[in-house]
């Protein structure tokens, strides 16, 4: 029969002008309300004070029962105050617009539960338990219904839950009040309703101006007696609800009290007063829809001659427009030579500085031309370099190895054919023996070893072994070699660089690092190898690297970038020095 209207209270800016409205409004003084706000509507600048503007014509809307535009307002505060970062007091907006949206007739396109879920998830969000429990207020109120009546209660009792730790009176007044609403007309507990509705009036009458909730509550007592079939107290309660004066839906109150007394005195069966308290309960009915219908017309013709205002307006902006249009020509013109004079300055400088660009790139080429020339050469030259060294390698095998070997054999027979000798001769024999075997042995070693260590049959990683053995020295310099990968022999000429570059930084960690501890890490990828030798010497800077006798830093890097690899040098005074080798195979 009755519903308790739950309206949330809100906190806004305290701009005073919006505050005089609000008491007014409060105060059940519309009209007045009405007027100041119109005269604050043209100094309301700001997004707060914009959204209070709607808040407060939404709630007047709401008192005089005009539910559309009422909503309408509604939204545009709530949207307002999300742009202005104020999302607390657009959240509690949230149970104002699913009020209403349950409370209209045709909202089929229009869902409740998605204003209310939205408040919901804040609540859960902020862990805000006040907020928490008036969702679950709102949302079993929405429900009040046959088809929903066991989840509605299930939600007052889910608020009545949270209320027990809050021990908020005014949250457990609005929870019972809604309670027995939904005892009387839909799960048919009256008896129940009475329980809930005499436990909150003590509450309520300990309030001071309070007549609203009082009304309402004497209201939905006389309901729970009309089905209770007790028609006298429901009359009674009901004409003591009429005589308490209210500012707050005042018309929507009678309605309600005239068309529960014509269905008492109907079934008291005194059939006048019954009509007559429904003719009053349809006088206020009419009067709401009246009032509804004349203020969306006045709405509709406040905003046409808004519109005209704005045409009129439009017509002498288009008198002042056309004199400004000539000047917008010129300064046009203006602005193009501007920019096609800027577009010419920066395609000639765009020209020159693709000229410089073009000499740059015929200077690189040349540069790289005079570079590959030069590697070519110092490929020659190593190349030239190991043929000489094979050749003599070769003469030293095959002449003086073998007149060597003659000279040895004569030797021995004239020996043989001596008859007598004396010892010192003998002994004589004996060492010029030995010498010519020496000779003989190490001339086969230099033939053997024909190209520096790396040709024979020794290998690259054995002929670095050998090289880092012999110019380690005890107690001051050791060299540590670590190889991975070589299971099987390079390519001849790839072992002979790599080994001429390894003894060449050799070299150079013994004449310049003063180092006491080195390594030479040779990994075998497959597709690539990679070469990293490191010292514990005294470092330089890469600019000002230590020369060479030999190869040289530079003919190595200029080297390693002919085979098509890396040369990469860290170093670090005092903190020694890495460098890094990749050679792709």
């Amino acid at each position: 029969m009755l519903m308790a209207i739950t309206v949330m209270g809100m906190t806004y800016a305290q701009q005073p002008g919006f505050k005089e409205v609000e008491n007014d409004i409060n105060e059940n003084r519309l009209e007045l309300a009405t007027q100041k706000l119109k005269l604050l509507e043209k100094d309301t600048t700001g997004l707060e004070n914009r959204a209070w503007y709607h808040l407060l014509k939404a709630k007047i809307y709401d008192y005089k029962y005009i539910d559309s535009l009422a909503l309408q307002n509604y939204m545009s505060a709530r949207d307002l105050y999300n742009k202005a970062g104020l999302i607390d007091q657009a959240i509690q907006i949230n149970l104002n617009i699913a009020y209403l949206i349950k409370s209209q007739k045709n909202s089929d396109k229009l869902n409740p539960e998605k204003y209310l879920n939205e408040y919901l998830d804040y609540a859960r969000k902020s862990n805000d338990s006040l907020k928490l429990a008036k969702a679950y207020i709102e949302i079993a109120s929405t429900k009040i219904s046959y088809e929903e009546s066991e989840e509605s209660y299930e939600y007052f009792q889910k608020a009545k839950q949270i209320n027990k730790k809050l021990g908020n009176k005014e949250l457990d007044s609005q929870i019972n009040n809604n309670l027995a609403a939904l005892y009387n007309d839909f799960l048919n507990k009256p008896d129940s309703a009475l329980f809930y509705l005499k436990k909150d009036l003590i509450y309520l009458k300990s309030k001071p101006n309070n007549n609203y909730d009082i009304c309402t509550n004497y209201i939905n007592q006389a309901a729970s007696y009309y089905y209770l079939g007790n028609y006298t107290t429901s009359i009674q309660l009901l004409k003591s609800a009429d005589s308490i004066p209210i500012n707050e839906y005042p018309i929507g109150i009678k309605s309600v009290i005239n068309k529960i007394l014509s269905l008492n005195y109907a079934e008291k069966n005194d059939y006048k007063k019954a009509y007559e308290a429904y003719i009053e309960y349809k006088s206020f009915e009419d009067s709401i829809s009246a009032q509804e219908q004349s203020l969306t017309i006045s709405e509709m013709e406040t905003k046409y001659q808004t519109r005209e205002k704005e045409l009129q307006n439009e017509v002498l902006t288009n008198e002042v427009k056309t004199g400004k249009i000539l000047v917008y020509i010129f300064i046009g013109l203006l602005i193009a030579s501007l920019v096609i004079g800027f577009l010419i300055i920066k395609n000639a400088r765009r020209r020159v500085h693709i000229s410089k660009q073009e000499k740059l790139i015929e200077q690189q080429k040349l540069e790289k031309a005079l570079k590959e020339f030069e590697l070519n050469s110092i490929d020659l030259m190593l190349e030239g370099q190991e043929k000489e060294r094979e050749r003599i390698a070769n003469d030293l095998h095959d002449n003086l190895g073998s007149m060597l070997a003659t000279l040895k054999m004569n030797f021995e027979h004239l020996r043989m054919r001596k008859n007598e000798i004396r010892e010192e001769e003998d002994k004589l024999y004996d060492r010029t023996d030995q010498l010519i075997e020496d000779a003989y042995q190490k001339v086969r070693t230099i033939a053997h070893a024909k190209n520096a260590g790396v040709f024979a049959n020794e290998g690259l990683i054995p002929a670095i072994r050998k090289m880092a053995g012999k110019i380690s020295i005890p107690g001051k310099l050791t060299i540590e070699v670590l190889a991975v990968g070589f299971n099987k022999r390079l390519e001849n000429k790839i072992e002979i660089a790599i080994f001429r570059m390894v003894q060449e930084l050799s070299t150079n960690i013994i004449k310049h690092s003063k180092a006491t501890e080195a390594s030479i890490q040779l990994t075998n990828h497959d597709d690539n190898i990679n070469i990293i030798i490191e010292d514990n010497g005294v470092g330089f800077k890469s600019t000002t690297a230590p020369s060479s006798d030999g190869m040289g830093l530079n003919t190595i890097t200029k080297k390693v970038e002919q085979l098509g690899g890396t040369f990469t040098i860290d170093s670090t005074p005092g903190k020694g020095t890495t460098i890094i080798i990749d050679l792709p195979i």
